[in-house]
């Protein structure tokens, strides 16, 4: 049976209160619409957030472009919260609730709207994925979760005892890197026929070179620097601050902060620093020579393709999250930690321009092994798959 309806259930979506959250979720919605399959979202809000109807509205349709569209759904539902703190608690961890709210505002939603599609996707574990697997066996539609969060992090408020227990009827897992596939089956017991793997995609026509001098002049930046850039959340994993010690000092260098976060970057040699909306982001990445972002952990970075497809070499992580996505040839990889290491390289790149564009080029090759068409294709068909083996 082909997939021709696909319900995508999120706890994050931009929306004109929070424009900027979890647009990759977007971007994978509206490339399963471009491959003429119906979408529809279904984005359950705080009753306390969505108080605010005009910040999220419950209903809207996004042009997907190719002539395609997706609906997105926003019904309220009581949230307890679900911090890790709470896994403590047991059976009276108020997350339960709010898991139990949340999972019948997605039910709700399907039934009110006499939706009963041939899938449903939940993006992340917890609270999407968790749900759609319980609509789904409520309802009898097939139901897959996608694993995207490095170190499970999303668990950490209910715990793997309980996860178990919630995961027993999905499908089939789509984790987006091949570490999360290994810790999928090692520490959830899911056997690797039931997990596809599917590394973060772009969107080609957002992320592409642009004119870096032009870029430069239209968000006042110096045509003199050489620019590093760096985007994410400020958080100690991610790396902003180690970013901005590894630039402190360089004559002749800059560095372009995206993000916000409780650990922001600080330094004399930072010329832009803000929060940015995402269709700023590609311009940004452009006006820059060389991507850095040192993170401890990741699923997938989307950040890291977006940089590529920008055609920029890449300074990151050696660990293992990044094997799906990097090649000698476009990145240079030290000890996110090592400050000293993170400089170096940065050095290396300014210091050798027959080098760095050299990289440029590997790094916009490499790049289009992730487009996000290609991957929504993907993903379709491996869930086609999993639903024709379970009908036989």
């Amino acid at each position: 049976m082909k997939i021709t309806h696909l319900v995508v259930v999120t706890g994050g979506y931009p929306s004109p209160a929070a424009p900027t959250h979890t647009p990759f979720v977007k971007q994978f919605a509206h490339a399963v619409a471009r491959q003429g399959v119906r979408c529809t979202v279904v984005h359950p809000v705080a009753a306390h957030d969505g108080v605010n109807r005009k910040g999220y509205p419950f209903r809207t349709v996004e042009p997907a472009g190719d002539g395609a569209s997706v609906e997105i759904l926003r019904p309220l539902f009581l949230s307890l919260s679900a911090r890790a703190s709470f896994a403590r608690f047991g059976r009276l961890n108020p997350g339960i609730v709010t898991l139990a709210n949340f999972t019948a505002a997605v039910r709700r939603t399907l039934k009110a709207r006499n939706l009963h599609p041939d899938a449903l996707y939940g993006h992340f574990l917890y609270l999407a994925g968790v749900a759609a697997i319980k609509v789904g066996n409520m309802m009898r539609i097939p139901a897959f979760p996608g694993v995207g969060e490095g170190e499970f992090w999303t668990v950490r408020n209910f715990g793997k005892a309980r996860l178990q227990q919630d995961i027993c009827h999905a499908s089939a897992f789509t984790a987006n890197s091949t570490v999360l596939k290994k810790m999928l089956h090692s520490e959830l017991a899911i056997p690797p026929s039931k997990i596809g793997v599917f590394p973060n995609g772009i969107d080609n026509t957002i992320f592409h070179p642009r004119d870096k001098a032009q870029l430069r002049q239209q968000y006042g930046l110096p045509q003199n620097l050489f620019l590093t850039v760096y985007a994410g959340n400020y958080l100690f994993k991610k790396g902003a601050v180690r970013v901005a010690e590894a630039i402190g000092g360089l004559a002749g260098v800059g560095g372009i902060f995206m993000g916000q976060g409780p650990m922001p970057p600080k330094g004399d040699n930072i010329v832009f620093n803000a929060r940015v909306p995402h269709a700023q982001v590609p311009e940004l990445l452009c006006a820059a020579d060389v991507f850095v972002l040192p993170t401890l952990v990741e699923g997938s970075s989307n950040a890291i393709v977006e940089a590529m497809a920008c055609g920029l070499p890449v300074v990151s992580s050696t660990g293992a999250f990044n094997d799906d996505l990097l090649s000698p040839d476009m990145s240079i990889r030290v000890d996110p930690m090592n400050v000293q290491a993170i400089r170096d390289a940065i050095l290396t790149l300014r210091d050798n321009p027959g080098f760095r564009a050299r990289m440029a080029e590997a790094a916009l090759k490499q790049s289009r092994r992730f487009d996000i068409n290609e991957r929504a294709r993907r993903i379709l068909d491996f869930m086609t798959e999993k639903i024709a083996h379970v009908d036989q």
